[in-house]
């Protein structure tokens, strides 16, 4: 154990991934991670032209199936003890015929520049043999190759929280979904190379230059082909400490700016609350505006007697419930997770960040939650009822980590003093316990007999 915390985090973190993601990728049954079959779907039709296919992607993506293989859906059958175990076999060596004439043809939009790491995976597949276990697989590598790659380099490059967002990173859930076809890797790389940029800038490292004109389209475009949630981050532009500027005009203004809001911090509260306001009451004009939706959203996130997915499929969620939430991590070790990170953030390096930072990178993790909430009301739910269903806890789990300025504000109070390598050895012992217990749950889940 003593060597582990002589081993640097990036390597550690690149171990890790690899070696539970690409065990995973191959013990988790063909379409079995959730929505799955859209994201081959859409992979597939990144590069192919087929016309069975062509009328399968035109369907709303719930309504998409993986053509004629209904009886690999990797769906448990608790009558028929053991009963992926046939499945999963036939799933590599049997070659899908309604995808055999299938026309080499390139396709360029937001959904294949999304997909592209998982359709370049399943091309290479389909090459080596049209079966949907060896499509499945390659695709999945490829995924789990890209998010390993991005998030390297995040950790890499950050001045601080490279443990926090290591651990975070390896969360079981964080796992599964690199280990699968779902676009959520491109989510984890958004968050996570923004935050890796932004702490360059808080700490001073970083200062406006010409090269931020390659950067910023990045950004945007980064911001852009994910998740609607991740443009809440467009607020971090606020963060921006006045040393970050060159031309002294600027530096001045920027300066003025944020005296006059230190000054009269009420008025920051107050244009919070009217900004939510008009925010939430205009995206919930059509369904009984403001009052509405704090009641929608008290219903959602406090009556579990109303919402009960809210602890097995949102917190929960967060760190492992996996396949299509049929089986999980213990709530125990889910708590014991929880408390490992936040004793992780605590202790993480002490670097002076201004308050303004803490208070911004707080409501991004606070907003995205009743941001996401409100809109899989008004989608996934259908507008009607008095919860909103439909959001998991991976949709906030990359979002943790712009918990890391609140804590460590908290770390000025309440002291934690413990060596660089012990902090290893417990976030990583952490890791490899959920990794460990998530590759065996896995296995006796689908392949277990009776």
């Amino acid at each position: 154990m003593a060597k582990l915390g002589q081993i640097k985090i990036t390597t550690l973190f690149v171990s890790f991934s690899l070696i539970f993601g690409l065990m995973a990728a191959f013990i988790m049954p063909v379409a079995s991670a959730p929505d799955e079959t859209y994201h081959f779907n859409v992979s597939f039709n990144s590069f192919f032209s087929n016309e069975a296919m062509a009328q399968n992607v035109a369907k709303p993506s719930t309504q998409q199936v993986l053509l004629a293989a209904d009886d690999l859906f990797a769906i448990r059958d608790a009558a028929v003890p053991g009963s992926a175990d046939d499945l999963f076999q036939l799933s590599f060596t049997r070659q899908v015929k309604v995808l055999e004439n299938s026309h080499f043809q390139i396709k360029f939009n937001k959904d294949t520049l999304l997909h592209l790491p998982q359709a370049l995976g399943v091309l290479m597949g389909y090459l080596l043999y049209p079966s949907y276990g060896v499509m499945f697989f390659l695709g999945r590598v490829f995924n789990l190759l890209f998010y390993t790659g991005t998030i390297y380099i995040a950790i890499k490059k950050a001045v601080f929280g490279q443990l926090p967002m290591s651990f975070v990173a390896l969360f079981p859930i964080s796992i599964q979904q690199a280990a699968s076809l779902s676009y959520d890797t491109t989510l984890f790389a958004a968050v996570f190379l923004m935050f890796s940029v932004m702490t360059n800038i808080w700490a001073g490292k970083s200062k406006i230059s010409w090269k931020w004109g390659i950067y910023f389209p990045l950004i945007l475009l980064g911001l852009y082909v994910t998740k609607k949630s991740a443009l809440i981050m467009l607020t971090l532009i606020l963060t921006l400490p006045t040393n970050f500027f060159k031309n002294d005009k600027i530096r001045l203004l920027s300066h003025r700016f944020w005296q006059f809001w230190n000054k009269y911090k009420w008025l920051v509260g107050l244009v919070l609350i009217l900004g939510s306001f008009i925010i939430f009451r205009y995206l919930f004009q059509s369904h009984g505006g403001f009052m509405r939706w704090l009641h929608i959203m008290f219903n959602t996130y406090f009556a579990t007697w109303l919402n009960s997915n809210l602890d097995p499929v949102i917190v929960s969620g967060m760190v492992g419930a996996f396949s299509a939430f049929s089986y999980r991590l213990p709530e125990w070790l889910i708590v014991l997770t929880f408390i490992t990170l936040s004793w992780v953030m605590l202790s993480d390096q002490k670097v002076k960040l201004s308050n303004r930072v803490i208070f911004i990178c707080s409501c991004i993790f606070i907003f995205n939650i009743l941001l996401t909430g409100t809109m899989m009301y008004k989608g996934w739910t259908g507008g009607e009822g008095n919860v909103s269903f439909g959001e998991q806890g991976r949709y906030y789990t990359p979002f943790l980590i712009f918990l890391l300025p609140l804590f460590m504000k908290i770390s000025e109070k309440v002291k934690v003093e413990i060596t660089s390598a012990y902090r290893k050895i417990v976030a990583f012992g952490m890791c490899f316990v959920n990794l460990s217990l998530f590759i065996i749950l896995t296995i006796v889940f689908w392949f277990s007999k009776g």
